[in-house]
């Protein structure tokens, strides 16, 4: 299962299984796919953190925020190295999308009607991993800057909605989640 994306993506040290705690909360709310790469590869970052698979717990508040209301149906799961917050979307019983929160630009993006197919297709598209993940900016930044902890992005100083630019002069670490927020209110 997941050949091409475990073909393109290597887990990072940090990577750990999800606890039983939170396979057993989201059995029910995302496909056996996720539940399958948290309980054999892990949570925590690959390619160094080009993207991060998070524990939804650790986001659910920022997902709310953006938003603008709780959606039981929808789970984070990931976030890309400069913060962008990806979710999982149960629409029907038998209809599902994955998302992303696009910060910067203040808009939602649909990227795949699967989650295998956000895995094996979408992320393993060297041209989505350029526009979407801004790979080349990343790979620049994490060997200039070092290597991102767990739940740490790059941050444009300043915001790109306020004059940032998409220069690695313009990028440090911070918290995935402050950043978040941060961008939510500055751009609100």
């Amino acid at each position: 299962m997941l050949e091409k994306f475990k073909t393109y993506f290597e887990p990072t040290s940090n990577c750990v299984p999800a606890s039983e705690e939170i396979m057993k909360r989201y059995k029910e709310k995302v496909p056996e796919v996720l539940l399958d790469i948290w309980k054999t590869s892990g949570i925590g970052k690959y390619n160094d953190g080009l993207i991060e698979l998070i524990s939804p717990e650790d986001f659910e508040p920022n997902l709310w925020i953006w938003l603008g209301k709780e959606f039981t149906t929808y789970v984070p799961f990931a976030v890309t190295g400069f913060g962008e917050l990806i979710y999982y979307r149960k629409l029907t019983e038998t209809d599902e999308d994955v998302c992303m929160i696009d910060i910067q630009h203040r808009k939602i993006e649909v990227f795949t009607w699967s989650m295998e197919s956000f895995f094996e297709d979408f992320l393993t598209s060297p041209e989505n991993r350029n526009i979407w993940f801004r790979q080349e900016l990343f790979e620049k930044a994490i060997s200039e800057k070092g290597v991102l902890l767990k739940n740490e992005v790059f941050t444009f100083v300043p915001i790109l909605a306020i004059g940032g630019a998409e220069e690695l002069q313009c990028l440090q670490k911070g918290s995935a989640q402050v950043y978040q927020e941060l961008v939510f209110q500055m751009t609100s």
